[in-house]
């Protein structure tokens, strides 16, 4: 369900939402003890897999879709493989740390996917994961309100069952986590301003995720009327021909 809004969208996502999610690098850095050995899980096109190289970790990633493989390895000297949670392609306590950068919000079942962390890191090892808040961020603000200006019909979105979710919180990840294994988890909120040139953003609205879902709704008159308007509708997050957004997040970890 929710997974499988990510397949045959890397080259959009790349440009757009992979920029965003790897907002969180830096905080995960300061979360991943120095020279590990790292596995980023759900590594997407490979962001924070460049940025955890780039840091001097040795370090693996993995992800379901082939042409997120292509493009993470690509990017890095990460060694990049197929594979997804919860069961992931490596040994139990192969990793000094393990790292899930907003996965954890995007899979079929939240519960099942954290426990998938905890047996590859070793004991004592660092537990690292991100996931979006349930407030509404701005660039879904700016979209809904494209919707509204064309419009366009509300399809049903993919959604989990109400007894398969978590809150999606600091603490509503924390508990994911404590529920998983993660000893000693600590959770804090994330904010940071995401720079994204305005066709960007386009390339992944109409593409990826529940915006692409959205979008692929639409009759050719109205998608042409969301395309006319949406310079209008982007102004004021515009400065300097890009667009910028004040996102949130949540960051938590622990120890397997």
């Amino acid at each position: 369900m929710a997974e499988r809004l990510w397949n045959d969208v890397a080259g959009a996502y790349d440009r757009s939402f992979a920029t965003l999610c790897a907002g969180t690098a830096e905080a995960l850095l300061d979360r991943v003890p120095a020279g590990s050995r790292v596995l980023d899980v759900g590594c997407g096109s490979g962001h924070v897999s460049a940025a955890l190289v780039e840091a001097g970790h040795v370090v693996h990633a993995v992800d379901p879709d082939p042409q997120m493989v292509a493009l993470a390895t690509s990017r890095s000297a990460a060694d990049v493989r197929p594979g997804g949670l919860p069961d992931l392609p490596y040994d139990d306590r192969s990793f000094d740390a393990v790292v899930a950068n907003f996965v954890l919000n995007h899979v079929d079942d939240p519960r099942v996917a954290a426990r998938g962390l905890v047996p590859v890191a070793r004991p004592g090892g660092a537990v690292v994961a991100t996931a979006w808040p349930a407030q509404l961020q701005p660039q879904a603000a700016l979209w809904n309100a494209l919707l509204d200006e064309a419009g366009a019909v509300r399809p049903e979105m993919p959604r989990l069952a109400p007894e398969l979710d978590f809150e999606r919180s600091p603490n509503g990840l924390a508990d994911l986590l404590a529920e998983a294994g993660v000893r000693d988890v600590e959770a804090v909120p994330l904010e940071w301003d995401w720079r994204v040139r305005p066709d960007d953003l386009w390339a992944g609205v109409t593409s990826v995720g529940n915006f692409g879902v959205a979008w692929r709704a639409q009759s050719d008159e109205v998608q042409q009327r969301m395309q006319d308007g949406f310079a209008d509708a982007a102004a004021p997050w515009t400065e300097d021909g890009h667009l910028v957004f004040r996102v949130r997040a949540a960051v938590a970890h622990g120890v397997a």
